[in-house]
């Protein structure tokens, strides 16, 4: 698997692990000193992440829905992505839109495996955060 194969995976793996419960499994996505980033929140560490991302998720059924990533390599062991998600949530028999976003992305290569350096998530209509950058144009 190439590169950028590895890291859509990482990106693809994130919702379902999230939505099924798997948070073991979910935070080895993370880096051990990883951040996350979401509303007001920000979290450091990957026990942190789990424990703080990991406690929001609803008694409800739940789909993080990610689309294809835009991926810039800055080296050979580091990248950053920017993937834009949707989270529906069902209800009885009625499935919504929860939230819409995009995710953005430092990524790290450690032990021949990519994982989530840092995941801040920007809600539409909002500004990334100083030092978040903006994904590439065309």
């Amino acid at each position: 698997m190439n590169d950028s194969e590895a890291i859509r995976r990482l990106i693809a793996l994130y919702g379902p692990l999230l939505d099924g419960g798997r948070l073991e499994e979910w935070g080895q996505l993370f880096h051990p000193d990883a951040v996350f980033a979401v509303w007001t929140e920000r979290y450091e560490g990957r026990e942190a992440i789990v424990k703080g991302i990991g406690g929001m998720q609803p008694e409800a059924h739940i789909s993080h829905l990610a689309l294809t990533p835009i991926i810039d390599f800055e080296g050979e062991d580091a990248a950053r992505a920017w993937t834009d998600f949707s989270v529906c949530i069902q209800q009885g028999e009625t499935t919504s839109v929860a939230n819409t976003g995009r995710y953005h992305d430092r990524l790290r290569r450690a032990d021949g495996r990519w994982r989530f350096a840092e995941r801040v998530v920007v809600m539409p209509g909002a500004t990334p955060p100083d030092g978040v950058p903006l994904p590439p144009g065309f």
